[in-house]
């Protein structure tokens, strides 16, 4: 990156501690050193300052290599560019926290600013003396660590120019493998899966990026200058690489051998470290011939296009996957196999995968998983693709990381995994490898993951498991940037001050993280976290508790008084309002202490707990009893109402019977004295 690209205010700040070891000046840029994975900035240890350091600020949304990071400061080479220290800072200019990493600052310049420059070539003779020497030592020290650097080519490279001419390589740890490898210093297989999702590489990847960039100094340029992307990686298939590369170029004979030995598509033909050991010690080996890819006699039509071989039929297939479908039903592709590429294998191969996909009859997506096994049928060393997506085996991870980080969403990642597609790639491959057993492992435990959508599992499970580096991305601290159990706990504690009412703590993130990084963790407190109930806000504060109790800090009371702001349906599991009281302000007190611990014993006392249900079953039985007694009074006084009544109407009827027969003597009598 040229300083001419720094447009930003440089605020006058003070520097920045890392951990007591170092310090960084975010005040003092230093655009010389910028590297894809971040910028660059003055830096100095805090006991020595006389060596020369510069801090990248890790600003990808893909976690560095912090894995491989002590085994690159182990290494020492010259021609390295030498890692110093790492780790997590509080980035005040962005008000949140950023991975840097610190470098020993390089005596030289960068040779190539970008790769679109044009410079100056080297000689082939000092390409051959000098230079492939330096490189080679470095890939070796990084081969013997079973490493790979992923990041070899000319734009990060810097050259000593003095009496004792060197190279060194910069930096290969801020950034995976091949992130932001640019796509002609890749392998074709790698070439062709998204940059994400390229994995970890080996050293034959770097040895063909050392035959390239061997070739981009010699020229003085990036070779397929000029050309897109796309065009340049369908003359490498269609032509060889190395024929694409050099095509209308003159090689100089000191150059020709190591060139073809390296830059060739085929892995198990391209040369080790120790074939370039035994040319540099004068052995001629035996001259590498372009490896060009199997050639039909006629082409099949596809969308206007005309294909002549497998790796082109895939990468076109995958394109337009639903147009695919239809020439494989149609059994246009088989045909063409068989008939005109005359390539028996391939077409059994394909058959297998047609099958393998048709298997559980026509679900969803068939087309997309169909057209995906038949492509890596047709290229098995390439990548796996599935609607759009383009990943190697072992890139699962950080493709997820860069999903999930931008919001982008990793859902056709997981239909991959769920769907198997990384255990057909590997059976299909021409070469068993011991570690396959081991990913076929992974991806079925991943899967199992995948298939469980409740909190603790899904697809942010299947991101920390497959990429133990990545930070916890939960929104409530994704700016501390939290690697570990405890600073995850660290960065919930502060989140606790500015947590709204009934915001949680325990999202899909944190949940997935804590039962990643934490694998002693009981299982079944996860299943309380899709409870609607009260038990929901006592399972959570029970996982944060146990992640306190193992991981720390000892004390977190932003994050308790957070939690006991969401534990109402927990207080009031306790029928006697005194009781829920007087429990509520014990976990206020307990919470100001910070030891979740401690307030998950008061919130969930399971004697008190027991006491209190008792209690309130013996209230429960006076209750009844009352009302049973209430009722018979009542039951009583409504029998001598009734009694009343009937003895009342009895009298009155008597009493009228005795006025009317009155009455009646007295009319007979008077009619009598009338007469």
């Amino acid at each position: 990156m040229a300083a001419a690209d720094r447009e930003f205010p440089v605020p006058d700040l003070g520097p920045i501690d890392l951990g007591g070891r170092a310090e960084i000046q975010p005040s003092a840029p230093l655009p010389a050193f910028d590297m894809p994975g971040g910028r660059a900035y003055l830096a100095h240890r805090m006991r020595e300052k006389k060596t020369e350091l510069f801090a990248i600020v890790c600003e990808q949304p893909v976690p560095p290599r912090i894995e491989a990071m002590s085994s690159f400061r182990a290494i020492e080479n010259n021609n390295l560019l030498h890692l110093m220290d790492w780790g997590v800072v509080d980035w005040s200019p962005e008000h949140r926290r950023r991975f840097v990493c610190i470098f020993e600052r390089p005596a030289g310049r960068r040779i190539m600013e970008r790769l679109d420059d044009v410079i100056e070539g080297i000689a082939d003779d000092a390409l051959v003396r000098v230079v492939l020497p330096q490189l080679t030592s470095v890939l070796r020290d990084i081969a013997q660590r079973s490493l790979s650097c992923g990041a070899l080519n000319p734009t990060n490279l810097f050259i000593r120019e003095s009496a004792a001419a060197a190279v060194v390589l910069g930096d290969c740890v801020s950034l995976p493998p091949g992130y932001a490898q640019p796509l002609v210093y890749e392998p074709l297989e790698r070439a062709l899966a998204d940059r994400s999702g390229r994995g970890n590489g080996t050293i034959a990847d770097d040895l063909y990026a050392l035959g390239v960039t061997l070739l981009s100094l010699y020229l003085g340029r990036t070779p397929g200058r000029g050309l897109d992307e796309q065009t340049l990686l369908q003359a490498r298939m269609d032509k060889g690489t190395y024929s694409a590369l050099t095509s209308g170029t003159r090689i100089p004979q000191s150059l020709v051998e190591p060139l073809r030995g390296l830059i060739t598509d085929d892995a198990r033909q391209r040369w080790t470290l120790n074939d370039l050991d035994m040319w540099m010690q004068g052995r001629r080996l035996s001259p590498k011939q372009a490896q060009l890819p199997k050639r039909a006699p006629r082409p099949m039509e596809f969308q206007g296009r005309e294909i002549w071989h497998v790796r082109g039929a895939a990468w076109a297939f995958s394109k337009s996957p639903i147009a695919a479908a239809q020439v494989i039903e149609r059994g246009e592709l088989d045909r063409w196999l068989r008939r005109s590429l005359n390539d028996e294998p391939r077409a059994e191969a394909v058959a297998n995968a047609v099958r393998s996909a048709t298997a559980g009859g026509r679900a969803s997506n068939v087309e997309e998983r169909l057209v995906s096994r038949v492509c890596t049928a047709l290229d098995p060393p390439g990548p796996l693709r599935y609607k759009g997506r383009a990943i190697m085996p072992d890139g699962f991870g950080t493709a997820l990381a860069e999903a999930l980080a931008t919001g982008e969403g990793g859902q056709a990642l997981a239909e991959m995994i769920v769907g198997q597609l990384p255990a057909f790639w590997i059976s299909v491959q021409a070469e068993y490898k011991a570690e396959q057993v081991l990913m076929i492992q992974q991806f079925d435990a991943v899967r199992a993951v995948l298939e469980n959508t409740s909190p603790g599992f899904g697809i942010e499970r299947a991101l920390y498991g497959l990429s133990p580096v990545a930070p916890c991305l939960s929104p409530a601290v994704a700016d501390h940037y939290p690697l570990t159990l405890g600073d995850l706990m660290a960065a919930l504690d502060v989140a606790g001050a500015s947590a709204g009412p009934g915001r949680d703590p325990m999202d899909r993130h944190v949940a997935a993280f804590i039962a990643t990084r934490n694998p002693k963790l009981n299982e079944r407190l996860l299943a309380t976290l899709a409870a609607e109930t009260a038990r929901r806000p006592v399972g959570v504060l029970a996982i944060l508790a146990d992640t306190q109790r193992r991981a720390g800090p000892p004390k977190v009371p932003g994050l308790a008084l957070w939690m006991t702001s969401i534990l109402d349906p927990s207080f009031k599991r306790f029928r006697n309002l005194k009781k829920r009281e007087e429990v509520r302000a014990a976990a206020q007190k307990a919470a100001r202490e910070g030891v979740l611990d401690a307030l998950l014993s008061i919130v969930d006392d399971p004697k008190a707990l027991t006491q209190d249900h008792h209690g309130f079953l013996d209230a429960m039985r006076r209750h009844e009893s009352l009302t049973a007694r209430i009722n018979k009074i009542e039951e009583s006084l409504g029998d001598r109402s009734d009694v009343a009544v009937t003895r009342g109407k009895r009298v009155a009827a008597m009493v009228a019977s005795g006025i009317s027969l009155a009455g009646l003597a007295l009319i007979v009598t008077l009619m009598a004295g009338v007469k």
